[in-house]
């Protein structure tokens, strides 16, 4: 009699996430494509449930929630009668208004009437969070009490979070949401996993796992081209 294979495996998981973009433009407004940006790490958490299928192959969805941010250096910002005006923002009808432009262009265009001492120094900030649902295959390159997988697979993002705003030292403004940000959108994922199976059916795991972002934007500058590198760790059991 062959002995019963545990097909199922159910993953808990968090890892540090690094934001980060192949080129730099900007999704916001054409007129930060060149700005230096500050890529945010966050951390991400969530589930996972694995079928496997052979003996080296197997396949795996979940739900992970993720958080990516990033800062548009360089900037200035004014309160001002008129609402700001960028290419990919939607403010709030209500509320007081700020004018923010490139440090690099001085007064120009909005700025033209207002000295630089009206002026601050800060930076955008724009916060992006998510639903992910991915669906991977993954492949043993070893198994043995220590394993190694080749992963790789797509992601389904759900948007969940959708912020854009000014902060200073002591200050941050409220100036809306991103109108170019897709409601949903997709990566792709490669990766490779290491799991060390430490009492019966459970096992310990670490995935190192690259995320190209697709379609994030409908609109952008610079053709800006996010990704995210996650180091997942968790535990599985296996049934």
């Amino acid at each position: 009699v062959e002995p019963k294979i545990n097909r199922w495996l159910v993953t808990s998981a968090v890892a540090p996430v690094y934001f980060n973009s192949a080129s730099n433009g900007s999704p916001i407004d054409s007129e930060f494509e060149s700005n230096k940006k500050e890529y945010e790490n966050n951390l991400t958490f969530g589930v996972g449930i694995q079928y496997v299928v052979s003996k080296k192959i197997s396949f795996r969805s979940g739900l992970n929630q993720v958080s990516l941010g990033y800062n548009t250096r360089d900037i200035l910002y004014q309160a001002s009668l008129s609402r700001t005006s960028m290419d990919n923002l939607s403010s709030p009808n209500n509320g007081a208004s700020i004018v923010v432009m490139n440090k690099e262009n001085g007064q120009t265009n909005s700025f033209q009437e207002v000295s630089n001492s009206d002026m601050n120094e800060g930076v955008l900030n724009q916060q992006m969070g998510y639903l992910e649902m991915p669906l991977e295959l993954s492949y043993k390159l070893l198994d043995r009490k220590f394993g190694i997988q080749f992963i790789g697979g797509i992601s389904t993002l759900f948007l969940t979070e959708n912020q854009v705003v000014v902060r200073s030292p002591g200050y941050e403004f409220d100036l809306g949401e991103a109108n170019n940000l897709n409601q949903v959108h997709f990566s792709s994922n490669v990766g490779i996993g290491f799991n060390y199976t430490f009492w019966k059916s459970f096992q310990a795991n670490f995935e190192p796992m690259f995320k190209y972002q697709l379609n994030t934007f409908s609109n952008d500058s610079g053709n800006f081209k996010p990704y995210f590198i996650g180091l997942y760790s968790g535990i599985s059991y296996r049934f």
